[in-house]
This record gives C-alpha cells, structure tokens and sequence, in this order.
C-alpha cells in the first residue's frame, strides 16, 4: 500500500501507526530526472551504519509487539552514484571512468528484515521524489508514505499526530527510527525537540560541520544577520553565540574588542556543542558522534545518535547496538 502526497495534506498523520494515512494519492511524475546523489568518500560508511543499526533493531524488536516505523526526513532519490576508476587498456588507453548505482538510505531500509511495519519517505525536490515514487512501485504490498514537502513540517506533525503508546489491534504502540541527512543547515530545533518528544524514536542525525564553520566564521564582524539566523535555527538558541565568541574569555590580542572578537570553538569544540544541545532534549541518551569526512579530508559531518525513550530498558538496548555500529571500522 502506498500513499503519495504533497505539503499540507488536510488530514492528520494519526492512522499512520497502523499503515495508511487517509489522503489521495498524489502521482506526479515531472518527465525528467535529476542524477542521483553522489556524495563523499564516507557516504557509504554513513549508510553502512544505518543498514546496521536498522537490521539490528528490527530484529530485537520483533516479538515486542510494537508497530515499527521508518521515518526518512530527507529521502533523496533513494539511490546513490559511485565513480569506479577506469582500468588501463591494453594499447595504453584509459577506459571511460564507470558509475554505478547503489541504494541509499531509502532503499536500504526497504531492504530491512523482518520488515517495518510502515515507512514514511520525506522529499522536497520534485524530481527526486518522481523518483522515490518509482522505488515505491516495486514495492506495491509494502506500507509507504511519500510526503512532498518541507522536512520539518511534516516531521513535526508526525510526531504529534502518531498514537506512539496507544493500544490498539493488539499492539502496544508504535517505535521507530528516523534518519535526519539534510544537504545542509536545514534542519530546526523545533524538529529536533518534536522527535524528542515521542519518547519512542531513535534518531541518526547526520549532523552538518561543514555547516557550522561555514556560518561562524573567524572573525565576529563576518558573523552576519544570515548566518546568526542558520545557526539560532538549528541550535534553537543563541547561546553559541558568547560561548564561541566570548570576548572576556581568553582575548586572542591585548587589542581585541567583543565586536571584533575571534572565534575560539575549533571543530571538536563545535562538535561537543552539538551534544550538548541535543542531550538537552533526548532523554534516553546522546552518544558520541562518529566524525565523517570531505573527499579533501576537511570535517565533513558528525553522526549522532540518540534515544527518545527514557526507560533504561529501551536505553540499555539501543546504547548497546549503537555504540558498536560507531565505533569506526565496524
């Protein structure tokens, strides 16, 4: 079964738990396509660990009877491309480089046994999402919800709308893992403390590096209205703002002033910020992140991993599964 939709759907997300949304179906394909995401180096361990912790958390929590969701905020195509270098020819020519397709995050989790019971798929572009409609056709039995539209929107209005600990068809509720991979600053705290507020979601956040150097600059004069605006969106504070440019704590100069102060949060200072804002919210746990990197090597992302679920339980298992999943290497 699945169900296709765009932004602002006039029904609620409340019979998803038990696999439909009540809404018309919405097929729009555009008549041309986007190529699919490519990525950096570490792509593929990212997604590595999330087909890891997906498998081994429907395998723990399949005799719980718990409802178990999917919940991809930013879907992509459902597919990735990779570049295999060309090989050398005999006559000394190089052969043309080849690319070649792989599943992403979407894909992956279709791909998870024992299945999730309902996979909710979120996609703002277009043509992307032509082409997670087409994913979705191969899978005509399976329970999926496309949504078209803002990440945020819809992720919010998820997490209010779900039944997470109703009782219903014999089940106790619902539990799931969602998977945040934005393309860059786009996801709001609001999001954040939403999905926290289940106490019933794991969460892979995907968390941007690259983004926050990008909008905190060096220098406190280059820290414009815009990039306060980035970071205040996904910190849901200004508080980073004294802490990394704190003038009367430790002046790079005897001449420096707190309007031209410099910054003084490297990236593992940035990094330790991040847990520290999400650990304000997630009750159950914030582990360390994993670091992934550019192709050039700079600080690309951090992969962070926390539990909605307070009881030590549900903490106890998912810490456990996660904390090997990021160790590097696994």
């Amino acid at each position: 079964m699945i169900r296709s939709l765009h932004a602002k759907p006039s029904a609620s997300f409340r019979n998803i738990a038990f696999g439909w949304i009540p809404l018309s179906f919405v097929w729009n394909f555009e008549g041309h396509i986007m190529k699919s995401f490519r990525g950096s180096r570490d792509t593929e361990t990212k997604l590595n660990k999330l087909r890891q912790y997906l498998q081994a958390y429907s395998i723990a929590l399949q005799n719980q009877d718990f409802a178990r969701i999917y919940i991809d905020a930013f879907a992509g195509s459902g597919a990735r491309t990779t570049t295999h270098a060309a090989l050398p020819l005999f006559d000394g020519e190089r052969a043309e480089p080849t690319e070649i397709q792989t599943p992403g995050s979407a894909r992956i989790a279709l791909s998870i046994e024992p299945e999730f019971h309902t996979l909710v798929l979120i996609e703002s572009d277009p043509d992307r999402f032509s082409q997670l409609q087409t994913l979705a056709s191969e899978y005509p039995e399976r329970k999926i919800s496309l949504y078209r539209g803002d990440a945020n929107d819809a992720v919010a209005r998820l997490c209010a709308g779900v039944p997470w600990n109703r009782r219903q068809h014999g089940l106790k509720g619902m539990r799931g893992v969602i998977f945040l991979d934005p393309f860059g600053m786009e996801v709001s705290w609001s999001t954040v403390e939403a999905i926290a507020s289940t106490h019933a979601l794991d969460c892979w956040y995907f968390f941007p590096l690259s983004g926050l150097y990008r909008n905190a600059p060096n220098s406190a004069p280059k820290l414009d209205a815009s990039k306060r605006e980035s970071l205040n969106k996904v910190f849901g504070t200004e508080e980073w703002l004294d802490e990394w440019y704190d003038h009367d704590n430790q002046p790079v100069t005897l001449f420096e002033t707190q309007s031209d102060a410099m910054r003084r949060a490297d990236v593992d200072a940035m990094e330790a910020y991040v847990k520290r804002r999400l650990s304000t919210v997630f009750k159950g746990t914030v582990l360390d992140p994993l670091r992934l990197y550019h192709n050039s090597g700079a600080p690309l992302a951090s992969l962070f991993f926390s539990v909605a679920n307070p009881k030590p339980a549900a903490v106890q298992l998912a810490t456990r599964i996660a904390s090997h999943i990021l160790r590097p290497g696994t």
